[in-house]
């Protein structure tokens, strides 16, 4: 609890014991390295996109003690990168399965304390669409969590829209979460910067502004969609968008119709990961409160701390009620919870 008001986490992550040693079998991309007990690395060439330094990463039992200690009082779980979609199909399909029955096991084992988001095998699309409905229908699972890339094809490529339509269809919502290696790797590597400080935000902004320009929304007006860090640079930018909508809607075969600033805020929510209270107030001004999720990113400290993103909510000025509503209330909606 906070201030009173129940506390929902809905962007935070859980890697398991299991996935995390089989990666550090793996002699090729992605792998992990444990460099002590409860603490390791995942490389792309010399970056190091994921860090594991807490044991609250694959054992639960450590995490229900920091949120304990940290006031959170739900979270909505989901696997982090490198995740199935860097793997060769098989395994990936395999291990879809076994991390969504992992999630499962938690959920049942520690009811209303925690919920999940599905895993999917994203290169064989049947597959994916099977384990979306086993997941959901079997599992509980509440929503479903898709890269912004998968081996370097946008999300938005055509050939995913199946997953986007059974979203869709299922009434489950879809976070967009950066992939393990974003296609601006190469730009990031040139500047001597970290992926997780542009590359991350520009893939998933570069999904949602496509999504916008396709129409796929108008298409499928039932979709939800989670734009992981703040909306990434979406929600700053969206008067640059619009005029870029008008200006080359036939260089660039643009298929909405309508403004993107206006369809982005009718079916996308954010979460409220910046450590930057100016962004988040830009946010709430443009997309209103009940847009909002709070979130984390437990265990991972590229977005800060949980007790740092706590504060940081404290000092934005939210009204009561609107603070409940970013807290939990949101949340509760969305995914439908007890």
């Amino acid at each position: 609890m906070r201030d009173g008001i129940k506390v929902i986490d809905i962007h935070n992550h859980f890697y398991s014991r299991p996935w995390l040693d089989y990666l550090a079998e793996r002699s090729e991309e992605p792998r992990f390295e444990w460099t002590g007990p409860t603490s390791g690395v995942a490389r792309i060439g010399e970056f190091t996109p994921s860090h594991v330094d807490k044991a609250g990463d694959f054992d639960i039992e450590a995490r229900i003690r920091d949120l304990d200690d940290a006031g959170i009082d739900v979270q909505v779980l989901s696997h982090t990168c490198p995740g199935v979609a860097e793997l060769p199909v098989a395994e990936s399909i395999e291990w879809a399965k076994k991390i969504n029955d992992i999630f499962a096991d938690i959920c049942k084992q520690f009811p209303g304390r925690f919920y999940f988001l599905a895993t999917i095998p994203p290169r064989d699309i049947k597959e994916a669409l099977k384990e979306m409905e086993r997941a959901s229908k079997e599992l509980g699972a509440k929503g479903v969590q898709m890269y912004s890339n998968i081996d370097g094809v946008l999300a938005t490529s055509e050939e995913f829209y199946p997953i986007f339509e059974k979203a869709s269809e299922f009434d489950l919502s879809v976070k967009i979460h950066p992939s393990f290696k974003p296609l601006a790797t190469d730009a990031m590597r040139k500047a001597g910067l970290p992926l997780q400080l542009y590359g991350f935000t520009l893939d998933t902004t570069m999904v949602l502004t496509t999504m916008l320009f396709q129409g796929l929304f108008e298409r499928l007006p039932g979709l939800k969609v989670i734009h992981s860090h703040l909306g990434g640079m979406a929600p700053y930018m969206m008067g640059r968008v619009d005029t870029a909508f008008k200006r080359y809607a036939k260089e660039i075969n643009i298929k909405g119709s309508r403004p993107p600033s206006e369809v982005y805020k009718e079916h996308v929510y954010i979460d409220t990961l910046s450590m930057h209270v100016p962004a988040i107030k830009c946010a709430w001004e443009y997309m209103g409160v009940d847009r909002l999720l709070f979130g984390t990113d437990y265990p991972h400290r590229a977005s800060g701390t949980v007790e740092g993103n706590l504060a940081v909510l404290d000092q934005v000025g939210f009204p009561k009620e609107d603070k409940q509503k970013v807290l939990s209330g949101n949340a509760t909606r969305l995914f439908r919870l007890e």
